[in-house]
């Protein structure tokens, strides 16, 4: 099983594990799927899908990659800066947070699973060139 996993990956993991039962394989990225199931993170049956221990244990030792690159200029540094304080706040916020949670996002109240997705992809975003 290789050890390292895309953002994706990462994020469909995080997701299924929140899960209390099994998710159907519809709606999913079937790239993302396979890639799971080839490392043997994800086992389907019936057209739905579960974590395996082994996923488990990937998830928690998947190490925080560092970019290398050129020195960053100040406005991709501030990105950065606020992305990562993003994803701390997003990893406290899944601890805290119970499986199937909801939470009020102004007046309507939507699924912290939902919310925390949001919040990942803004901080994609900002990490993106010319974004954010």
């Amino acid at each position: 099983m290789s050890p390292t996993l895309n953002e994706k990956q990462t994020d469909l993991l995080r997701f299924l594990t929140r899960q209390s039962a099994p998710v159907s394989t519809e709606g999913l990225d079937g790239r993302v799927v396979r890639a799971l199931k080839s490392r043997e993170c994800i086992v389907e049956r019936n057209g739905h899908i579960s974590v395996t221990d082994e996923g488990r244990a990937a998830l928690e030792s998947t190490p925080v990659r560092k970019r290398r690159g050129r020195r960053p200029n100040v406005e991709k540094t501030a990105g950065h800066a606020r992305a990562q304080a993003i994803r701390r706040a997003i990893a406290a916020l899944e601890l805290a947070l119970p499986k199937e949670a909801e939470v009020a996002v102004g007046n309507i109240f939507a699924y912290a699973d939902d919310v925390v997705d949001g919040f990942r992809k803004y901080a994609r975003k900002l990490e993106t060139p010319g974004k954010g």
